[in-house]
């Protein structure tokens, strides 16, 4: 299954996170891919608050690889950030294999392990709409493929 939506501002990330926080259930993975800046920590940040009910802030990974919570059905949330790694080894010394199977997991830069993400993994690939624009206030456009046949839809989800 593919959706392609519009994520217009930070508040369409909050609803695109408020409904991906449904799907929060061990062995599920959330494989964020895209450009420095287009919003994968947001979107990631929205579906943690929404399963998890953090309300304080929510850390960025990038400096200590991965950040773990405790989703409202019990289950181990992984926020993994795997910007700064340069190998799949240095991607397995953290324990991403067992955290792939146990515990959901919300990966950011994922390219560098795609070999090892399961294939009913939920992708969301993020870019701006004007691709040659870094700008905060360029629109973004994010396509969720995935063939786990939990998924549902997205339509309505902004209006």
């Amino acid at each position: 299954m593919d959706w392609t939506l519009p994520c217009l501002d930070e508040d369409s990330f909050k609803k695109l996170g408020v409904k991906l926080a449904d799907y929060v259930n061990a062995g599920v993975v959330f494989s964020l891919s895209g450009n420095l800046g287009v919003g994968k920590t947001t979107l990631a940040r929205a579906i943690i608050s929404q399963s998890c009910n953090v309300n304080t802030d929510i850390p960025s990974p990038t400096y200590n690889l991965v950040q773990s919570y405790e989703s409202n059905s019990n289950v181990e949330l992984w926020h993994v950030d795997l910007y700064r790694l340069n190998s799949l080894q240095e991607v397995l010394e953290i324990g991403i294999e067992e955290a792939l199977i146990d515990n959901c997991c919300i990966i950011e830069w994922p390219e560098l392990i795609e070999q090892i993400i399961p294939s009913h993994s939920i992708y969301i690939q993020l870019d701006f709409q004007d691709r040659n624009s870094s700008s905060l206030s360029n629109q973004r456009m994010i396509t969720i493929k995935t063939s786990n046949p939990i998924m549902t839809s997205f339509d309505g989800l902004y209006g």
